[in-house]
């Protein structure tokens, strides 16, 4: 193992978390996720293995909840039944156990695609039989990291972080879009190897690539679909929050500026998802124009997405320059792509994991066994039935807490459902080109916060009386250690 220079800050934030507490631990989680081609370590045992900045900070993250003891309690009864933390832990557990087990009992069954690296960091480009390999371990350590940050960000919530974490997620999202203007800038300058602090992970880079004329913003992660799927993410969580007047400047700015960025990505993953996107919010404005409370933002957003873009569209149509670089830009990202040799490729993975599954009896072949092109896929070929079913039934547990009737404030209800769309707007984009099954810890971060303010008790009142119920030591410690709670 080796430390990289990126690694020495990453350990004295996480030894700073552990002093300073939630906020101080949650704020550098938060922007660390951004760092997706950064490695702190690297592992060269486990096949050149790379640990993120963001997944080192967990570590650190978990600590520093064990030692508050109102923090830890929060933490475990966020993985309390019928909630979506029970069945998001009992996905990612037996998604553990099915990686030591399934490769060995289905060894040689089937071609696979396989999940692990050389020394080189380079996945085999060549099918191979199922077969155990170093990636069953590495995902699984992955996975066990998105199920600690899922719980204790969930049990913050619990305890009154919602709307601190809400504004460190707007955040990171306007940090998402300075690191593509200078990813931008620096290509244009030749100055590319200014961001090399950042692109240290032992991943293929396609930082300086361009596609009919248009630069591929890739930001501070290793591909352009990579940065589409986390800048879709943050604007639909800021795009609800400015809808529901919770953080609304602060929110509507970082839509304004994140939003563009999805546009100009490249992405087809991100044109795709962005599309499902726009027509979940489009559906969420008409239901509350028709069954109310309406306010302007929902007004507003129905007139840009059903008017104002069109006529855009249209006039654009009519500079032929300006709409052959458009036009050409769409039949390369979307018409032509499956007829690339990437979608060519992708194709192949996603064939040989829905074989894997069928050769598999529908079993699997294990967490971290077999690569595809997409996150439905490697769900199904790499944790089976059984495990494809647990996510679902997570993700319905999730989407179904937004409906249930809250006592609680508005503004907690309302950060909740922003973070549950930003989960379904990750799945979304991975369903299109994810090549496992780790959603990685954006994804746990709103989606526990998601879980933490859908919960049935997460009101203030509630918390307080729960504080009131303690001895006058360990009360005092908590209400030092918790937020105040707002009133708006």
């Amino acid at each position: 193992m080796s430390i990289e220079p990126i690694g020495f800050i990453v350990l004295l934030l996480g030894l700073l978390s552990m002093v300073n507490g939630a906020r101080f631990a949650i704020t550098t989680l938060c922007l660390s996720t951004l760092l997706g081609a950064a490695a702190a370590l690297q592992l060269p045992a486990l096949g050149g293995s790379s640990i993120q900045p963001s997944h080192l900070l967990v570590l650190f993250l978990v600590v520093a909840a064990l030692l508050r003891p109102a923090q830890t309690q929060a933490t475990l009864a966020s993985m309390a039944y019928p909630g979506p933390g029970f069945w998001f832990a009992a996905y990612i557990l037996f998604s553990v156990a099915s990686s030591f087990f399934l490769p060995r009992i289905f060894a040689g069954a089937t071609l696979v695609y396989s999940s692990a690296r050389d020394t080189t960091g380079m996945m085999s480009t060549v099918a191979a039989p199922l077969s155990p390999g170093s990636s069953n371990l590495s995902q699984s350590v992955y996975l066990l990291g998105d199920l600690a940050c899922f719980a204790v960000v969930s049990g913050l919530a619990r305890l009154g972080y919602a709307r601190f974490i809400a504004l460190q997620l707007i955040v990171a999202s306007i940090a998402c879009f300075t690191l593509a203007l200078i990813d931008i800038g620096t290509f244009l300058t030749d100055q590319s190897y200014l961001l090399d602090v950042i692109r240290n992970a032992n991943y293929t880079m396609h930082t300086a690539e361009t596609i009919s004329g248009f630069k591929r913003i890739v930001g501070p992660f290793p591909e352009a679909s990579t940065y589409g799927a986390v800048a879709l993410a943050y604007f639909s969580f800021t795009l609800l929050l400015w809808l529901e007047r919770v953080q609304s400047r602060v929110a509507g700015l970082a839509t304004l500026f994140i939003g563009p960025t999805i546009v100009l990505c490249t992405s087809t993953t991100a044109y795709i998802a962005g599309i499902f996107v726009v027509c979940m919010f489009v559906l969420f404005c008409l239901k509350r124009l028709i069954s109310g409370p309406a306010k302007t933002p929902h007004v507003t957003f129905l007139v840009i997405t059903l008017f104002l873009i069109p006529c855009a569209i249209v006039a654009l149509s009519l500079v032929p320059d300006a709409w052959n670089s458009i036009a050409g830009l769409m039949s390369t990202t979307l018409s032509d792509k499956l007829q690339s040799q990437s979608g060519e490729e992708r194709t192949a993975w996603n064939t040989l994991a829905l074989i894997a599954f069928v050769d598999t009896a529908t079993f699997g072949a294990g967490l971290g066994t077999v690569r595809a092109s997409s996150f439905i896929a490697a769900l199904l070929s790499n944790v089976g039935l059984t495990g494809t079913l647990l996510f679902a039934a997570f993700l319905y547990s999730l989407a179904r807490a937004t409906g249930r009737h809250m006592s609680g404030d508005r503004e907690t209800h309302a950060i909740g459902n922003a973070a549950v769309m930003a989960s379904i707007a990750q799945v979304a984009s991975a369903a299109i080109s994810g090549s496992g099954t780790d959603l990685g810890l954006l994804f746990s971060t709103t989606a526990g916060l998601a879980a933490g303010c859908l919960a049935t008790n997460t009101s203030p009142r509630r918390a307080t009386r729960s504080l009131a119920n303690r001895t006058p030591l360990e009360a005092s410690a908590s209400l030092m250690r918790a937020p105040m709670f707002s009133t708006r």
